[in-house]
Order: structure tokens, then C-alpha cells, then sequence
């Protein structure tokens, strides 16, 4: 009875052994079957959890480029040249090269009549304005040279946003124009409108300013002739130095004369304006007093 005790016991702990790992086999088969369900680009982190299976993660956007920065840029230039008026036209020449112009020219002549200075304010394209310097910088020697930037990104970006924005409020107010029905709701509008039209030119024209000022730069190009000794004449004698004496006496004294008018004549006009209403008001009272109308006096018989 004891040994069928025991192979009782050992048959029973069989079966159990048996089913125990049937359990197993089919919950690992059961994992293995939902990691095969999920998509191949799927990923896991450390715990096993699924991250990202759905779509993978989009890549970053290229980064804009820039806005392209605005720059003002003015200058001064001085060259010394042995020969201005020849000078001069080669620059003339070299700002036309550039496609740039001659805003405005002041000449000077020596005593032969020749130019001895010339003062040029050209204007080119910013992008060439390096090029202009040296180009024109190899005419003679340069004395002289400044050159300034001023960047005005900020401004041209702020005016191109308000003109935007005004545009939009035109539209804005167009609309309710067309929708408005009373005289007062029409004359309301109309003024509204034509007011931010006006404010709208009003940045169109600064827009346009500042495009060209970014577009073309501006140098101020001095073109000087080297010094030469002053010419020494000498005094005339005879008739034409006393006529060109006295001429000259004459003058002085004329310009003497006009001189002190000019300095008594503002007093002159200030007593004439009070001394004239004094005379008159004096003169009609005279006008306007009684004759004496008083008999004689009879003396009586001697």
C-alpha cells in the first residue's frame, strides 16, 4: 500500500509539472505573436513600451535664410592731382562706368582760368561703392577719405509691415463702404478712407526714400590741384595808377557815405514817424481855433 501511495503522489506531481509548462510555452507563443503585430520601424525604450509606432518623427524644417541686411553707406574723398579738369573726366567717366551719376559739381578757377578744384557728390551702386573709392583713389594722391554705414534693416522691415497692414485696412474700409446705406454712414467712411490713403502715401514715399538710399551710395569726391606759388604783379604808375587810384578813393568813399546813410536812416524814418503826426495835429488845431471877435474898448471923450 505504500509504494502505491508513493507512485500516486509522483504521478500526480507529474501532471502538474506537465501542465505548468504548457501554460508557459503559450503565454510566451501569445508575446512572441503581438511583437510580431507591431510595425518594423516601431522602437522600445528600456521597460519594453512601443514608442512611435505610428508615424515616425518629421525632421526639422530648413532654417529660412536671412532677410538681406539694408545699408546706407556715404563717404568723402580728397584727391590731390596735377591736373583737376583732366582729373575730372576721368571720373566723370569712372562713376558712368560703375552706372553710377554726378548728383551735383562746384568748380573753382586759378588766376589763368584754369580749374584748380572741382567738387563732385556722385551716387552709385551700393555693391560697387568699394570699387569707386579705389578707382577714383588712383587719380592723384588721396589726402582724405571717411566712409560711414548706417544700417536701416529695422526700418525698412517696419516700413514694409505698416504698408502691409494699411493695405489691408483699405480693404477693410472698401467693404464698408460698399455695404453702407445712410449719407452720415457714407461721409463717415469716405473721410476714414481717404485718411489712411493719405497715410499710406505717406509710407509708399518713405519706402521709396529708403530704397534708393540703400541702393546708391553717396561720395563726396574733392579733386584739388597742388599748391603753386602765388603770382606777384607789380604797381602801375604813371596816368592809368592815378585814374586806378582814384577810382578806387572814390569808391571808399562812396561806400563810406552809403555806409553811415544806412546807419542814421533807420533814427531819420523813426523821427519822421513822430515828428510829422506832431506837426500835423498842431497845424489843425491852429486851423480850428476861434478868430478874436472882442469889440474895442471906446477911450471916452478927450
Amino acid at each position: 500500500m505504500r509504494r502505491k501511495g508513493g507512485m500516486a503522489v509522483l504521478a500526480a506531481a507529474g501532471l502538474v509539472l506537465l501542465v505548468g509548462c504548457g501554460a508557459s510555452n503559450s503565454s510566451n507563443d501569445s508575446a512572441s505573436g503581438g511583437s510580431a503585430q507591431q510595425p518594423e520601424n516601431a522602437a522600445t525604450d528600456s521597460g519594453g513600451k512601443v514608442v512611435g509606432s505610428q508615424a515616425q518623427p518629421k525632421a526639422p524644417a530648413a532654417d529660412q535664410p536671412p532677410a538681406a541686411r539694408a545699408i546706407i553707406r556715404t563717404g568723402s574723398l580728397t584727391v590731390e592731382a596735377d591736373n583737376v579738369e583732366k582729373r575730372r573726366q576721368e571720373a566723370i567717366t569712372v562713376i558712368s562706368g560703375l552706372k553710377g551719376q554726378v548728383a551735383s559739381e562746384n568748380t573753382g578757377d586759378d588766376a589763368n582760368g584754369n580749374i584748380s578744384s572741382a567738387n563732385l557728390v556722385v551716387k552709385v551702386p551700393t555693391t560697387s561703392y568699394d570699387v569707386a573709392v579705389d578707382r577714383l583713389s588712383a587719380l592723384g594722391k588721396r589726402l582724405q577719405i571717411r566712409q560711414e554705414s548706417t544700417d536701416v534693416t529695422e526700418q525698412v522691415v517696419d516700413v514694409d509691415s505698416r504698408i502691409r497692414t494699411q493695405r489691408a485696412s483699405l480693404d477693410r474700409m472698401r467693404a464698408l463702404l460698399a455695404k453702407a446705406n445712410t449719407i452720415g454712414e457714407i461721409v463717415s467712411v469716405e473721410s476714414e478712407l481717404t485718411r489712411r490713403e493719405a497715410d499710406l502715401e505717406s509710407m509708399l514715399a518713405k519706402q521709396k526714400n529708403l530704397s534708393l538710399q540703400t541702393e546708391l551710395a553717396t561720395l563726396d569726391l574733392t579733386l584739388t590741384s597742388k599748391d603753386t606759388p602765388p603770382v606777384v604783379t607789380e604797381p602801375d604808375h604813371g596816368f592809368v595808377g592815378g585814374l586806378k587810384g582814384g577810382w578806387h578813393a572814390f569808391t571808399a568813399t562812396f561806400s563810406a557815405l552809403a555806409a553811415a546813410l544806412g546807419a542814421v536812416l533807420p533814427f531819420l524814418v523813426l523821427l519822421a514817424l513822430i515828428a510829422v503826426p506832431v506837426w500835423w495835429f498842431r497845424r489843425r488845431l491852429r486851423r480850428s481855433a476861434p478868430p478874436n471877435t472882442s469889440a474895442p474898448v471906446d477911450p471916452g471923450p478927450a
